[in-house]
């Protein structure tokens, strides 16, 4: 079973996967940085958290970002939280912000339908998102009436794939992808030549990243979170041993 994410990230679902009796082969394809100004702008816009009415974050790598970012700050202090789902959500536990919102469908575009229309004179929100995202938040928000502010939360680049990391991929029965990024950076850095059997898939954005690049997804989990994702794999690969 290949393993796609960050490699500060992937231990996670590589640890859930080996609990349940998993041989799981680490081949990160990306890295998370902080952004170019180092998080200068996320810093200025919580020391002036009073003059937003609502923060959201689209990924738990930008909720990790934010709790860090906000320890020192009061509770209650800084606006609450609309989170893309219950993986993001989660990273926020143990900070002072207060999570208000966390969609049913974990993706950009539940979220968007979740939201509720601003109060008159309550419009003010604060977007953390990745470097490169995809635009629905933004452009879904504001057409609610939400006055939106985008601040970069942290950037993706690419990981070193080593010819090692090549051939062990391809002893895979399955890869697991956690994003539309890890798709596209799995196919150009490691190759299709390479790409196991069967793909996994963490929800429908992603799915739609793989068919777009010839692939045919075999799993996809629901709900669309690791442990989901670790279930899906799990349930895979009972139908293939029955």
């Amino acid at each position: 079973m290949v393993v796609t994410r960050a490699s500060t990230q992937a231990s996670v679902l590589t640890d859930k996967l080996m609990a349940l009796g998993a041989h799981a082969i680490g081949v990160a394809t990306i890295e998370i940085l902080a952004p170019t100004d180092g998080g200068e702008l996320l810093r200025q816009a919580l020391a002036g958290g009073a003059r937003y009415d609502q923060i959201v974050v689209a990924s738990p790598n930008g909720a990790r970002v934010l709790a860090a970012a906000a320890q020192g700050f009061a509770s209650g202090v800084l606006p609450p939280v609309a989170c893309v789902g219950p993986s993001t959500a989660a990273k926020l536990d143990d900070s002072p912000l207060r999570v208000n919102l966390v969609p049913d469908r974990a993706v950009a575009e539940g979220l968007v339908d979740a939201m509720p229309w601003p109060s008159p004179g309550q419009n003010r929100l604060l977007l953390l998102q990745a470097e490169v995202a995809r635009p629905v938040l933004e452009q879904g928000l504001a057409a609610k009436g939400w006055q939106v502010e985008r601040v970069t939360a942290y950037r993706t680049v690419d990981a070193a794939v080593t010819s090692a990391d090549r051939s062990a991929a391809s002893t895979g029965d399955i890869v697991t992808f956690t994003s539309s990024s890890t798709v596209e950076r799995f196919l150009r850095l490691v190759g299709g030549d390479s790409m196991p059997p069967a793909v996994a898939s963490i929800g429908p954005i992603t799915s739609a990243t793989a068919h777009e690049h010839g692939l045919s997804v075999d799993v996809e989990a629901d709900p669309h979170t690791i442990d989901g994702l670790v279930a899906a794999v799990v349930s895979w690969a009972e139908r293939r041993l029955s």
